[in-house]
């Protein structure tokens, strides 16, 4: 046997504990998966979003027979569809109050059955009550609730693909309810409309199914190095903008252990709190009410999407009575879909290039081509022309609806996200309350449908100027307070 070199094991012993101390040294953090269980999740919001909007558009289809069974009037009607869109507000509203007394996948399934019992009860309703509560209020909290968590549950799976993710998502929902009035009106034939009722109900089953896709994020993070510079970056970074990152800021007097100002204006706030302000913040989250719930990123969508929805409702009517013919209207409906579609597509093909031209950019540029192509709508004088301003009002529809939850993303914080959608459901459902009895009065009143569309318009118009100029300013802002911070940096190094 040949003895060993001592000097040549101490030499290895070393470099052993000099590898230990270097992964000793290196920092770890989790990030979210992009990828992985992260695609089945979107397979589960495909099927949340398919099973409780898709069918929305086939209302008058579903229910037309159990209407005239019970001689409903149309105002009744308005408000079965006015007490499912204030459900839809109020429940999305408090979803985020409703994750802190239970999991998100036990608050998912309950509105799972809630919707279902929604869906499967307007097989036996027999009353105006009745399809009050099924249609309006179980379907709506149902929606609200399920809409909220998908949206939520996207956000924490997906950051660098979440614009590809998303957009993927929403083409494959607007194909499903495409294919939703086929289905239905083929059901209607064959079994029915309790047995078109009982299937969509069947439908909705799968809901559960998506439940147990929503895993808890927690289940499935990336655990990635993170580089010296990076982390010397985070410990020494001074961003004013942190508050809303919910970063902590090291500074000297927290290393010397006095307490900050900011710190002790909290202890003096918190003491201050009465009792109906604490009970209000245990529903809301107080923090956004003023930076998120009364800037353009909460209005703006939620009047948007408002005014959206009352135009596709009062086209079709506008039409007729322009004397078109049930395949123009038919075909006009049609291509509103296509150019719904045809930009979702658009947006799954360029999603790498979404973010740097800026997902709020894209929206405004949606804003104006919405408000372009109903004036152009107006102003055509043949079948021709106006078909291709509606089918560029569908392609407008698409940037509304489906870039919201990327809006609210890249504005608020991945812990206020849930909350953040919730306002803009209450906003949305609020304004579709409130606005929609007035564009209807001024329709009755001037006997017009150009005046009803034109104070559409102008609702569009409002946020196509007034958040461009929110922005700019926000940016000044921004700009001025980074000078001072430089400022501030370069005196504290010269003492």
């Amino acid at each position: 046997m040949v003895a060993e070199d001592p000097k040549k094991s101490l030499k290895l012993m070393e470099k052993e504990m000099e590898v230990t101390k270097e992964k000793k040294m290196k920092k770890y953090k989790y990030v979210a998966p992009d990828g992985g269980w992260g695609y089945l999740v979107a397979i589960s919001t495909i099927i949340s979003f398919s099973t409780t909007t898709a069918f929305f558009g086939t209302f008058g289809m579903m229910y037309d027979e159990f209407i005239n069974e019970i001689s409903m009037s149309s105002a009744g009607v308005t408000l079965v569809t006015g007490i499912l869109c204030i459900s839809g507000a109020l429940s999305g509203f408090f979803t985020s109050a409703l994750l802190k007394l239970m999991s998100m996948r036990w608050l998912a399934f309950a509105a799972s059955v809630m919707f279902a019992f929604g869906t499967l009860g307007t097989v036996i309703m027999t009353s105006t009550f009745m399809f009050y509560i099924t249609v309006g209020i179980c379907q709506g909290v149902g929606f609200g609730i399920m809409f909220n968590l998908s949206c939520t549950v996207m956000n924490d799976y997906f950051v660098e693909k979440r614009v590809l993710i998303m957009s993927f998502v929403q083409t494959a929902t607007g194909i499903n309810a495409m294919v939703a009035p086929i289905f239905v009106k083929w059901s209607l034939e064959q079994y029915g409309s309790k047995g078109t009722l009982l299937l969509i109900g069947g439908l909705s089953l799968h809901n559960f199914v998506a439940v147990l896709l929503m895993q808890p994020v927690q289940w499935h993070m990336r655990k990635v190095e993170v580089p010296e510079s990076t982390e010397l970056k985070l410990l020494l970074e001074v961003n004013n903008d942190v508050k809303k990152l919910d970063t902590p800021v090291i500074t000297l007097t927290d290393a010397e252990g006095s307490p900050t100002k900011e710190e002790l204006a909290k202890a003096f706030e918190s003491e201050e709190k009465s009792c109906f302000r604490k009970v209000v913040e245990i529903f809301i989250d107080t923090s956004l009410i003023k930076p998120f719930l009364l800037s353009c990123v909460a209005l703006g969508p939620a009047m948007c999407n408002t005014a959206d929805g009352l135009y596709i409702v009062m086209v079709p009517k506008y039409f007729y009575s322009m004397g078109w013919s049930q395949d123009n209207v038919a075909m006009a409906i049609t291509l509103y879909g296509f150019g719904d579609l045809s930009m979702r597509v658009i947006f799954t093909i360029v999603s790498k290039w979404i973010y740097k031209l800026g997902i709020r950019n894209i929206y405004i540029v949606g804003i104006v081509l919405a408000v372009l192509s109903r004036i152009g709508m107006l102003w055509s004088s043949t079948v021709l022309t106006t078909m291709v301003y509606f089918t560029l009002m569908g392609a407008a529809h698409c940037s509304i609806a489906v870039l919201v939850p990327l809006v609210v993303a890249e504005t608020v914080a991945p812990k206020k996200f849930t909350a953040a959608m919730g306002i803009c459901l209450l906003l949305s459902g609020t304004f579709s309350f409130g606005i929609g009895p007035i564009i209807g009065a001024i329709r009755d009143f001037t006997n017009s449908y150009s005046s009803a569309f034109y104070s559409l318009i102008s609702l569009y118009a409002l946020f196509a100027v007034l958040w461009p100029i929110e922005i700019i300013v926000k940016n000044r802002k921004l700009r001025r307070i980074a000078v001072k911070n430089c400022e501030s940096s370069h005196l504290n190094k010269q003492f």
